[in-house]
């Protein structure tokens, strides 16, 4: 069963692009309470992406995630049908050229041969690309069936390589850029004099199961991932022996794996004229 928005129009534009805005997303009331747990923080100067998952303790990690699906609730089931939630979390922008974010793919959190994923990512502050909206290749969420993860990193690709393709998306304070995780995405730099903050809350297809991919030797191990994002992600960026429950193994396939030629190869098939119109009527 595949994840539906409940509006037609967003539907449509998800599955030809990889991405919608959803305006006024977010009301006042629940802004604030964002901001409030955003305050927490207490982020004065950042130069880099950032992200809470990162160097949080688990129950502070654990408490922003139970707190943002809480606040997205309502709006999550005014927009979409046939899906559950997945983990909260801030992503932010520091200032600077350091605060780029390359264009990149998210890791799997399910099996997309069988389910959706995406992130819904809203602001906190109106975005443009002065302080870095996100941009993305659009259609990419449909070019290749890959496993991104912890130990099996996603390529990342210039901007100018793929300005035929990149589409960059404004959001006022509020509002919802949804993206599918496997869509590739990111941001330039944050060339105003404020942090750019965003809350994010993942959504999946319901009844997929939450997994990470984990590459032992030539197996690729899938992990049961319910919790892996507030606790053994942490640990793991540590290198510290962090517990893995292994749901199943299987075989790694390097066709699995995208890499830049791959990536160059596939880009220059889908930017060739005749193929842009077998798309344009196919509705890739």
């Amino acid at each position: 069963m595949r994840m539906i928005f409940q509006n037609k129009q967003l539907a449509y534009e998800f599955n030809k692009n990889g991405f919608c805005v959803i305006p006024n997303f977010l009301a006042s009331e629940q802004l604030l309470k964002i901001d409030d747990i955003y305050d927490e923080l207490g982020l004065d100067k950042l130069t880099e992406i950032y992200s809470n998952i990162k160097d949080r303790d688990t129950a502070v990690n654990e408490q922003i995630d139970t707190s943002l699906v809480e606040i997205y609730k309502p709006s999550l089931q005014k927009h979409f049908i046939n899906y559950r939630t997945g983990g909260g979390a801030f992503l932010i922008k520091g200032t600077g050229e350091s605060s780029v974010s390359s264009l990149h793919q998210d890791w799997n959190v399910v099996d997309e041969t069988k389910f959706q994923s995406m992130c819904v990512w809203c602001p906190l502050v109106d975005v443009d690309q002065e302080n870095g909206c996100i941009q993305v290749v659009s259609g990419t969420h449909k070019w290749f069936n890959s496993i991104r993860s912890i130990n099996i990193p996603s390529i990342f690709i210039n901007f100018e390589d793929v300005k035929d393709r990149l589409v960059s998306i404004p959001a006022k304070r509020g509002d919802a850029v949804v993206f599918s995780h496997n869509i590739f995405h990111g941001s330039l730099p944050n060339n105003s004099t404020h942090i750019r903050p965003a809350a994010s809350v993942s959504v999946l297809t319901k009844g997929a199961e939450v997994i990470h991919y984990y590459k032992v030797e030539n197996e690729i191990h899938i992990l049961h991932a319910e919790n892996f994002f507030n606790d053994t992600v942490h640990q793991l960026f540590q290198q510290v022996n962090a517990p893995l429950q292994v749901l199943r193994r299987e075989k790694l396939d390097e066709k699995k794996i995208i890499t830049q030629e791959s990536f160059k190869q596939m880009y220059k098939r889908k930017s060739n004229p005749i193929n842009k119109l077998i798309d344009f009527f196919i509705g890739n």
